[in-house]
């Protein structure tokens, strides 16, 4: 990468450093194999970068252009995190944890749309949508004995939004790390009815672990209808939930890596080259000259600290 770089200004020659650092995107290829899901992670991992992962607008233009007129159904990387339950309070993986008192068959995540646990009024755990209203139950590390758990059924609030109250006006929401507590959350939800306390887990991401968002789902998807769908892949252009021992062919992405390249500048500026603004102002230009030549796309251009722990300095010859 060359530059040529021109910043006119009034006195005061100072030669400084700025590093240009070149991403590029995710490059897909489609593998005409039928496989599972975890089969397609396994190969992509061990001949490629991982399964088809899709984080930027960028991706997204590209994964299109690679997907765009298949109409055969293709794994990609992305899986509902099942496995992923914890309590609210210190983030304690329920794997960690040897008590647990699911309802026999929970959590199913019904519909696919099941991320939030509460207890129900015979003190067994059952997995529901974070959005549906219903009483709660805190925590409060304050007190001791059953009085540590404190019911709020005068406002019925979605799963986040007790959360938000419960660490707002108490510590966090309830959790049951053994049969003791699970009794004495019991006593409230069967006064108060099926009650929010602290179970919840992750739900879609990428293969590489990243939280999804803004996925194209195909109509009405995600919704678990056969049971066990949590692996995802693309067909049309659209996403849909599959069960994960389903075999299909699958997108893999390949990440090269990062190119960098250090320039050494000479500044003249009627300012002060130390003024944060002013150092502000030149970097805007030097993005600007990037832009111009059509090279801004996935650069980041930050200036590159000396070892005195300042960004310019003054040649001796021009002092």
């Amino acid at each position: 990468m060359k530059l040529n770089l021109f910043l006119l200004f009034l006195t005061g020659l100072v030669p400084v450093t700025v590093s240009v650092l070149r991403t590029v995107p995710h490059n897909y290829d489609l593998m005409l194999t039928l496989v599972t899901w975890p089969d397609a992670q396994s190969y992509c991992r061990v001949m490629y970068t991982d399964l088809a992962t899709i984080l930027s607008d960028t991706d997204w233009l590209r994964f299109e252009k690679v997907s765009k007129g298949r109409t055969i159904p293709a794994w990609v990387g992305l899986y509902n995190d099942v496995n992923s339950w914890r309590w609210s309070l210190n983030d304690l993986s329920l794997k960690k944890v040897p008590y647990t008192n699911w309802h026999p068959g929970q959590p199913d995540n019904y519909f696919g749309k099941e991320a939030c646990g509460l207890i129900s009024v015979i003190g067994e755990w059952w997995d529901d949508q974070c959005r549906r209203l219903m009483p709660f139950i805190c925590y409060n590390a304050n007190f001791s004995g059953a009085a540590r758990f404190i019911g709020i059924s005068s406002s019925y609030l979605t799963w986040p939004q007790a959360q938000t109250y419960c660490r707002t006006h108490h510590t966090d929401l309830a959790s049951s790390l053994n049969s003791s507590d699970n009794d004495m959350l019991l006593q409230v939800s069967s006064i108060q009815g099926d009650s929010w306390i602290g179970l919840y887990r992750d739900t879609w991401k990428w293969s590489d672990g990243t939280n999804a968002s803004n996925i194209p789902w195909g109509p009405g998807e995600p919704d678990n209808a056969g049971g066990y769908e949590n692996c995802a892949g693309v067909y049309n252009g659209l996403f849909f939930d599959q069960q994960c021992i389903d075999l299909h062919y699958f997108f893999c992405h390949t990440i090269y890596p990062a190119r960098s390249q250090i320039m050494r500048l000479q500044v003249k500026s009627d300012g002060s080259v130390f003024d944060p603004a002013v150092q502000s102002s030149i970097l805007d230009q030097i993005k600007q000259k990037l832009e111009e030549k059509g090279m801004l796309e996935n650069t980041t251009v930050t200036w590159k600290v000396q070892p005195d722990g300042n960004i310019f300095h003054k040649k001796k010859d021009d002092l």
